[in-house]
This record gives structure tokens, sequence and C-alpha cells, in this order.
């Protein structure tokens, strides 16, 4: 009989591997048939036969299963793309990465001055995780034999098979978090890692494959780049909203010297001739476009929004209208002007 090689079940990813062990041991178990056992012979050969028949039907599971895996990665990025801010995509990540990409948790990590600090968590099925709490935006040091400083150097993705044996930080991953084996992803914005994805499969026995990390890594690195983005779009709208601002305070500056200069030109005008409804007012060509806009009840931001400027733009034409017309409110001046008309 052919001796069978111990099986971890698991480790479904290594099925591959042990049909590769047992074509091996038909093959050596078929040197060392004589030649009067033809019978046995043909038993070996046909089950070295079905042993590759497997294999190739294994590859194609495995490959069509990462393919699918991959698809639901790309259909979970896409729909983070749709997020306004990059607050929200911090606070979405990790129910991505567990609902698409076959995961059972994932936590998202900043990194900060060789420390990185736990900040979101998701677990298929239950999300409370009351050991959490505990930990988030808590500091975990860095050190230089820790799987997440190795990242820091390579930016690639990695394996921690067996948690006992790996130089982890215990406390959090293993103590607090039972975790037996994870996948670990950097997340990269320039030239810089500036967090970390780590996935299991708790509460499962089963530990994390290849096809884990290299699942990760392709959502990880398509979320770095949609993170950068937003990040970008946010600084741009904030330098946006500056400019505006320090444009329109110019504006404001200039038609108040502006008008100044006309209320000086003006001040030897005849304004009570026949009281403050028969006087003859002088208005600039934007206080007349403003005023215009008053008679017609407009409020003050309909009249900004018309004339696209800021509403203390208009706020300030308004007093300056109010003040040659000598009235003590925007309808005694409405009601003065129309007299006149």
């Amino acid at each position: 009989e052919i001796s069978l090689p111990p099986v971890e079940w698991d480790v479904p990813w290594r099925s591959a591997e042990l049909i590769s062990t047992l074509t091996h041991s038909c093959l050596d178990e078929l040197r060392r048939l004589p030649n009067s056992e033809a019978v046995r012979a043909q038993e070996v050969c046909d089950l070295i036969l079905d042993l590759q028949r497997l294999a190739m039907d294994w590859y194609l599971h495995d490959t069509a299963m990462r393919g699918q895996r991959l698809a639901d990665c790309a259909a979970g990025l896409a729909r983070l793309r749709t997020l306004p801010s990059s607050a929200a995509l911090a606070d979405n990540v990790c129910e991505e990465v567990v609902q698409r990409c076959g995961f059972h948790r994932a936590v998202l990590s900043k990194v900060e001055s060789r420390s990185w600090k736990p900040l979101v968590i998701h677990h298929r099925g239950d999300d409370t995780q009351p050991w959490f709490a505990d930990w988030i935006n808590q500091r975990v040091p860095l050190t230089d034999t820790a799987p997440e400083a190795e990242m820091l150097s390579r930016r690639r993705p990695t394996l921690v098979y067996d948690t006992a044996d790996a130089p982890v930080y215990r406390p959090l991953i293993v103590q607090a978090g039972q975790s037996r084996s994870y996948a670990l992803a950097p997340l990269v914005v320039g030239q810089d890692v500036v967090g970390f994805l780590h996935t299991d499969h708790h509460p499962l026995a089963r530990r994390v494959d290849e096809s884990d990390r290299d699942v990760l890594w392709a959502f990880a690195d398509g979320f770095s780049h949609i993170y950068e983005r937003a990040m970008l779009t946010e600084q741009l709208r904030a330098q946006r909203d500056s400019v505006r601002e320090l444009f329109f305070g110019a504006v404001d500056r200039l038609d108040e010297l502006c008008e100044s200069t006309t209320e000086r030109m003006s001040e030897g005008a005849d304004a009570a001739a026949d009281g403050p409804g028969a006087m003859t007012v002088e208005l600039t060509e934007r206080e007349a476009e403003v005023f215009e806009l008053m008679v017609t009840g407009a409020t003050n931001q309909a009249i900004a929004d018309r004339l696209v400027i800021s509403e203390g733009t208009v706020k300030s034409h308004v007093k300056h209208i109010l003040r040659k017309y000598g009235a003590v409110n925007r309808a005694q001046a409405i009601a003065w002007a129309l007299r006149d008309r």
C-alpha cells in the first residue's frame, strides 16, 4: 500500500501540494514493482492518471475562485469610489473587504511615527467586537521584527501563517483578537505607507493562504489610489474656498472704496429739497442693480445669486442705498423710490 502524507484540513490551499505528493508516491511505487506485477502496475498507472485529472480540476477550480474574488474585489472598489470623502472611505473600507473579498474579519489601522493605531473593524455576521474598543487609537509599536515593520520598507503584502511562531504583537493580535493566522497589506499614498489592512478568517479554523494575500493586495492597492484621490480633491476644495474668500473680500473692499468716493462727491448736493421722498439719489451702477432686485422683494441671498456676488457684498450695497435715501429700512427706501418714479 502507498503511505499517505499527513493532511491538515484547515488549509485547503495545500490540496495541490497533496495531489503532487500522492502522484510522486505512486510513481515511486511503480518503479519498485517487478515486471510480474502487470495488473498492479496498471492500477497504479490508472491512479496516476486520475491524480493528474484531479490536479487539473483543482487548478481550474482554484483559478475560477480567485478570478471571482478579484471580480468581487473590483466591485467593492467601484462602490468605494462613489463615496464623498476620505473619512467615509475609512469608515467603509473594512466592510467592503469582508463582504467582497472572502474574509471574515478586517481591521483598518493608520501608521504614525514608528507605530500603528487600529481604527475600524468589521466582522462578518457580527460587527459587535467589544474587545476592539479598548484598542482604538492605541499605539502599537513597530518593532524591527514585526511583520508590519517589514512592510514599511517593502510595501508589499505578507502572510502570517501561524501567529504562534511569528513575532506579532501578541497582546492585540493573539490575546485580544484571537487570530491564528492573518494576511496584511499596506496602504500607500504617494511614497508613504499611511495605513494597514489586517484580514483573517476568525472564528473559522481556516488559515490564510497565498490566494488571500493576492486578493487583499489587489484590494489594498486599488483602495490606496482611491483614498489618495479623495485627499487631493479635499485639498483642492479647501484651496478653492480660500481663494474664493480672498477674491470676494477684495471685491467688497473695492466696492466700498468706490462708493465712499461717490458719497463724498454728492455730499454738497441739495438732498432735502422737498423732503426725503422727493430728493434725487445718485446710485452707482451696482447699487442700482441691487436696488432693482430689492424692489421686487428679493432677499440678500437671492440678489447675490442673481448678480454672482457674495451675500456680504449685497449687505454692503443695501446699507449704502439706505444711507443715500436717508431711510431706516428697506421698505421705506423702496416706498420713497417708487413715489419718485
